[in-house]
């Protein structure tokens, strides 16, 4: 590269020579001549001549330099187009810079939210330990709490055993009091007829003054066993109010236990997964061939155990674990009960609310006769209406308070399946535009049975407005 530039140097001081001495050969010829050209004077064609050739030279330079160099002749044909990209360049630097600024800013902006955020979970971490604590110390309490109730109810069963044995003894000697009553009555009778026949037959007074002694002997012996039977009597009683009082205060206790355990679960009450009551398995049970009864209730207790689990930890494809708690004495019940042969609503409930991840939970069964609850077109709730409430905009409200007081007493009578209206929402609504459409007078809207329905359930009602028991519109 070095020896290019100077090789080209020396090519233009030679040039240049070469031209400056043709000029001055050519001035020199031209004065001594006295040439003219375009009919200039003779001095002012030798300035001619030698502008020409310093124009000569110049041209011969600046050629010379243009053939050889590329980056020369861009830098002076398009020296404006690289002024403007450079200041182009040099706007889009300055915005890089501005918005590296701002990135920075952020950047320092994200780090002290990071910093505040691995504090707070620090402190979440450090109350998660704590709560952790309470929690273990709290189902302590709650398993001792419970071990307790449940020496307390078998004490109150037995207790409960032995006051109907005091009863039925109480019974007993009710009845033995009553006949001695009326053998005493009857001796009372006797006695008095004797005392009348004494009067009138005097002359036999002796003989009848003997069986008077033997009666009196024997009014003296029922006496005594009267007033004997009596003591015993009050002896019972007064045992069976201590054993009342001892069941009430054993009842206190447990109303006592359930309410703290109650509040107790209220307390860790948080991402719920289960709430106290909700039956996690339902079915409709009639035990034909008592050998099917453990099966039939394995599979309502597999049913349960599956839904708690699928509640309390979702996602889970594990269904095999046992996390429901239920006690041997409720099941071995349930099994009795069944295999009477009768039909029963059999359901399976939670015992309490649970959060989601806990890995046992305690249920209860619960079961009710499959009887006929309501017959078909039978009137479950009724309420006043009037077209004036409807023009009002009441009509709304007036269907969500039938259908709330149909679903109380539906549930009162010992309803436990679904409870819905018959038809879809879209005929509710529609069944709403015809009656706030219709011109006819009306006092009175019915929620009513549309089939005949079970303890199990469905209960599908029907909604019916009338006047005067005459059926104006129904859906």
């Amino acid at each position: 590269m070095m020896t290019s530039a100077l090789v080209l140097i020396a090519a233009i001081l030679l040039l240049g020579g070469l031209l400056a001495a043709l000029g001055d050969y050519l001035g020199t010829k031209v004065g001594k001549a006295r040439l003219r050209i375009f009919q200039l004077r003779p001095r002012q064609t030798a300035t001619f001549i030698t502008i020409f050739t310093g124009t000569l030279i110049a041209a011969s330079t600046l050629g010379i330099l243009f053939a050889t160099s590329e980056s020369l002749r861009k830098g002076i044909f398009r020296l404006d187009e690289y002024l403007n990209r450079l200041q182009d360049t040099r706007e889009e630097l300055a915005k890089a810079i501005q918005e590296k600024e701002n990135v920075q800013q952020e950047l320092a902006k994200a780090v002290q939210q990071k910093e505040s955020v691995q504090q707070e979970l620090t402190q979440a971490q450090k109350r998660l330990e704590n709560v952790n604590q309470k929690y273990q110390s709290a189902q302590k309490k709650l398993t001792a709490i419970s071990n307790k109730v449940e020496q307390l109810n078998q004490q109150l069963s037995s207790l409960e055993k032995e006051r109907q044995k005091l009863l039925q003894q109480r019974k007993k000697l009710e009845q033995q009091i009553r006949q001695k009553d009326k053998e005493l009555e009857a001796e009372k009778q006797q006695l008095q007829a004797s005392k009348e026949r004494l009067e009138e037959l005097e002359k036999q007074r002796s003989q009848l003054k003997k069986e008077i002694d033997q009666q009196d002997q024997k009014i003296a012996e029922l006496d005594n066993i009267i007033k004997k039977r009596d003591e015993v009597l009050n002896f019972q009683e007064k045992k069976v109010d201590k054993l009342e009082k001892k069941i009430k205060e054993l009842q206190n206790k447990i109303q006592n236990l359930e309410q703290y355990y109650q509040n107790y679960q209220a307390l860790r009450q948080g991402n719920v997964a289960l709430r106290k009551g909700e039956v996690l398995a339902s079915k409709v049970v009639k035990i034909q061939n008592q050998e099917q009864t453990d099966k039939i209730v394995n599979r309502i207790l597999n049913q349960a155990n599956r839904e708690a689990i699928k509640a309390t930890q979702p996602g889970t494809e594990d269904f095999n674990k046992q996390v429901i708690v239920i006690n041997k004495s409720q099941v071995q019940r349930l099994k009795e009960i069944l295999k009477t042969g009768q039909e029963y609503v059999v359901q399976i409930a939670t015992a309490g609310n649970y959060l989601s991840g806990e890995k046992k939970i305690r249920v209860f069964p619960d079961l009710a006769p499959n009887k006929k609850i309501f017959e078909k077109g039978e009137v479950i709730a009724s309420l006043s209406l009037t077209p004036k409430e409807v023009q009002q905009g009441k009509l709304s409200e007036r269907i969500d308070l039938l259908l709330a007081s149909a679903r109380f007493r539906a549930r009162r009578s010992g309803m436990v399946g679904e409870i819905s209206l018959e038809k879809d929402e879209l005929a509710t609504i529609q069944f709403m535009e015809q009656l706030a459409s219709l011109d006819r007078s009306y006092n009175e809207i019915n929620a009513i049975a549309a089939k005949p329905a079970y303890t199990a359930g469905p209960l599908q009602l029907k909604l019916q407005v009338k006047k005067n028991d005459q059926v104006i519109l129904t859906n």
